[in-house]
């Protein structure tokens, strides 16, 4: 045996239950849903019952699960896996009627492919998480807790934020997995100094980290963290690079669904990316055999990647075994990446088969592999040039400002009115809370300093801190009882963390905001 390896897959989406619709808003979290996360329960399903365990592990943001428990969404899909049905169905007469027998084929397989997936959410009750929860239950995954709403931590004034941030990400989890997590993705893999302590305080046993954090330290090997019990895993660029380098990534390759071409009719793809320079309109129809069998050569290039990265590996303190990490989001997997899935299928099962590598989790590696030194992090980020560039510029800097200020505008509220007995105030309290905690996901900087859906992420910004200042200025001026119908309908709109826990916001006694 030479080392372990495990997936680690971050599966996070922003709040956009009834904040829009398309082609940024549910429509963007009902096609992640029906490319990605049924797909890959099926894909786990098949392995539970090859017999695999411990195959990989889950991040799980709140913000996500919060959407997948709700009942507006789980019918929401209903109807978006019948209305795509339709429009393949639709398609399937165009290309009847073109003789285009090619794509006709692809159409069919969509159709099927949307009518077992609408019988296997049924048979599941529309319960994501619950299947979810059965899988780690039988020990074929573990899942990993992460922030309440996925906010960048090092640009956060206050520790405060901090706290909150974590407890109710932990809170949540245990709420909707039923369980306490072992792990701790920290969103963006942006570490902040000092965060050990409170994942310690947590329960924590473990975080995943960029190695850009460490860079003088082996990413495979486990460490301690500034003198806590909380150990660090980094993720390894090597297998990073080998999926999502954005030129030589396996994704890019020319065989492989193009994501970028829509067929008018219904907005699926039937081309294949062809070539990185080949216009658009020049793209070849895609052909799933070619691509299937290029997944599996991809498949077998990673496992012998990850062989090399484990032998070429430097001895690990104490007697821990190395291990390589591959992390990615998720989303790329079926959506970014449409042979994605099949590919992490077949590598999961090699990999399970395979008598040097050991295919773990990492709550389980690291109860065979302790860690057996401790090291100091660094400040950085798995984003663009690994720093906080990413999420904090000249574009952001303006989001900062206002969420710096709506911060301490709601710790003041809560120091004020925290102590109060009408149930109109208390109720306002709470969807501040809920605004303020939606303002700090680092989705909306990221996608301004990105330019994706630029203008989605700054009306979504915009429209939490209106809804933020309404309320706020209800409550001062001694209007939440008049004010009850408009916030009724925010409420309903931005309806995250129903039990919220106010006094874990509150934290009076956190000494980074005395005095202020």
């Amino acid at each position: 045996m030479t080392g372990y390896f495990s997936f680690v897959l971050h599966t996070h989406m922003p709040y956009v239950r009834k904040n829009g619709t398309w082609p940024v808003g549910e429509d963007w979290l009902l096609r992640v849903m029906s490319q990605v996360y049924m797909p890959l329960l099926e894909s786990f399903a098949r392995l539970k019952d090859e017999g695999l365990t411990s195959c990989a592990a889950l991040t799980l943001t709140p913000v996500l699960c919060e959407q997948l428990a709700d009942p507006y969404i789980q019918e929401s899909f209903i109807a978006h896996m019948k209305t795509m049905m339709e429009h393949t169905a639709g398609d399937i007469r165009d290309f009847e009627y073109f003789h285009d027998d090619a794509r006709g084929a692809i159409a069919d397989e969509y159709y099927v492919s949307y009518e077992n997936m609408l019988a296997d959410f049924l048979a599941i009750d529309g319960d994501i998480l619950g299947a979810l929860r059965s899988l780690e239950q039988e020990g074929l995954i573990e899942t990993i807790a992460s922030c309440a709403t996925h906010a960048f931590l090092p640009a956060q004034v206050s520790e405060r934020t901090v706290r909150y941030q974590v407890a109710i990400g932990i809170e949540s989890h245990r709420r909707h997995m039923g369980v306490d997590p072992d792990g701790f993705w920290i969103p963006e893999c942006a570490y902040r100094e000092g965060i050990e302590r409170i994942l310690e305080a947590e329960g924590v046993r473990y975080f995943i980290a960029d190695p850009s954090a460490a860079p003088e330290a082996p990413s495979t090997c486990p460490y301690l963290v500034g003198g806590s019990s909380v150990a660090v895993m980094q993720r390894s660029n090597r297998a990073h690079g080998n999926v999502w380098d954005e030129r030589t990534g396996y994704p890019a390759d020319n065989l492989y669904m193009d994501t970028t071409r829509y067929y008018h009719g219904s907005g699926l793809h039937y081309w294949k990316v062809t070539g990185r320079d080949v216009a658009i309109e020049e793209k070849a129809v895609y052909e799933p055999t070619s691509a299937t069998a290029r997944a599996l050569d991809h498949s077998r290039h990673f496992i012998g990647d990850v062989s090399g990265e484990l032998s070429e590996s430097r001895a690990c303190p104490g007697a821990a075994m190395p291990i390589v990490l591959a992390s990615y989001d998720t989303e790329l997997f079926g959506h970014g990446w449409h042979e994605g899935i099949y590919w992490l299928e077949a590598t999961l099962r090699s990999l399970a088969a395979s008598d040097s590598v050991v295919l773990t989790t990492p709550s389980r590696y690291l109860e065979e592999n302790p860690a057996g030194s401790t090291i100091e992090l660094r400040s950085t980020s798995w984003g663009t040039d690994r720093d906080h560039s990413t999420w904090i510029n000249p574009g952001t800097e303006w989001m900062w400002d206002e969420l710096a200020l709506s911060q301490e505008k709601l710790f003041k509220l809560l120091r004020k009115y925290g102590d109060t007995r009408d149930a109109s105030v208390k109720r306002a309290l709470s969807q501040a809370a809920r605004e303020v905690l939606l303002l700090e996901s680092s989705d909306w900087p990221y996608m301004v300093a990105k330019d994706r859906a630029r203008q989605y992420a700054t009306q979504r910004f915009s429209t939490h801190l209106e809804r933020f200042r309404a309320i706020a200025n209800a409550i001062e001026r001694g209007r939440t009882e008049q004010e009850i119908i408009n916030l009724s309908e925010i409420e309903e709109t931005d309806r995250i963390f129903a039990e919220l826990d106010l006094g874990v916001i509150s934290m009076d006694d956190a000494p980074a905001d005395e005095g202020s």
